[in-house]
């Protein structure tokens, strides 16, 4: 398998805020992407990928065997505001703030990319794995790609790097991944790349492939006879756990003495954190750390323009 981008022709168009739409420069021709989609629209995305499970960057479980249907944050609460009414015009009116998932007015759906080089230029393949996922059911274009009703993956790619070192914990994790029963490869290098070469680990009707076992036992054995210290350096992937927006996956940008800089929500935002309070989780194999930091604009706190 050959990680590479789809192509098509081009259209230019605006989302509705205003922005440039990205699809035409990865292959989309807008004027024949319907609204909603019966048959499943191939797109690509982002996980993490825990001890817990698969989850969206924002920590929506994904649940193997099972289609992801996007909901709205503010549903609940529209919900509780029509049955606090007391007149019927007040419930009407809330009743008319209820809309279908997703909405052009709001930022519910499921997200997710154009293609992989879309992924990769907009700074998300670096956050856990990834791969093409099928969309359907009402379908929203905005200038991050697709938000969607309807979604279920159609691969994995797992960066080796992110494989446990013990060998036990990583046929039970990857055991979480085979549950979907979708193909599932191997990114040998640590930074997802196009045309890098990947390698089959479980096809789907046929199971594990001797090629992707053959190459994780060589990796346990290199692990097994070397000391493993763990030192972050730049690049790295961080688990942020906040009560804001749920936290998420940041990126090292800069180490400087005992502070780590890291971007999370925008590449525009860097936020700062105490090296000592950047821990390193042996179980989810990952850096962790409670808390947003310090933020600052990324020109402000590194120097940089943006």
């Amino acid at each position: 398998m050959s990680l590479s981008p789809s192509r098509s022709c081009s259209l230019d168009r605006r989302s509705s805020r205003g922005g440039a739409l990205p699809h035409a420069r990865y292959g989309v021709d807008l004027a024949k992407v319907p609204n909603t989609y019966v048959e499943p629209l191939t797109a690509y995305r982002a996980w993490n990928w825990t001890a817990e499970g698969v989850t969206s960057l924002n920590g929506k479980l994904w649940t193997p065997q099972a289609v992801f249907e996007a909901t709205c944050s503010r549903a609940a609460d529209l919900r509780s505001m029509q049955a606090a009414c007391s007149t019927d015009a007040a419930r009407k009116f809330w009743q008319r703030q209820s809309h279908p998932v997703p909405n052009p007015s709001c930022t519910c759906g499921m997200y997710a990319g154009i293609n992989m080089q879309h992924m990769i230029e907009i700074g998300y393949l670096g956050r856990g794995i990834h791969g093409e996922v099928h969309l359907w059911g009402r379908l929203h274009r905005h200038t991050l790609g697709w938000r969607a009703q309807y979604a279920y993956p159609k691969f994995f790619v797992v960066p080796t790097n992110m494989i446990p070192v013990r060998a036990d914990e990583a046929q039970r994790r990857l055991a979480s991944l085979v549950e979907f029963d979708v193909d599932i490869y191997l990114q040998p290098e640590g930074e997802a790349r196009l045309g890098q070469k990947s390698i089959p680990l479980w096809i789907r009707d046929y199971g594990y492939s001797q090629q992707g076992v053959s190459f994780l036992i060589e990796k346990w054995k290199k692990w097994d006879s070397t000391k493993i210290t763990h030192t972050l350096v730049v690049g790295d992937r961080i688990a942020v756990f906040s009560d804001v927006s749920g936290g998420g996956i940041g990126i090292v940008k800069e180490i400087s003495g005992d502070d780590v800089y890291y971007t999370l929500f925008s590449t525009d935002v860097v936020y700062r954190k105490r090296g000592k309070d950047v821990n390193w989780n042996e179980r989810n194999w990952r850096w962790e750390t409670t808390g947003l930091g310090y933020m600052r604009k990324r020109e402000q706190a590194m120097g940089r323009t943006r």
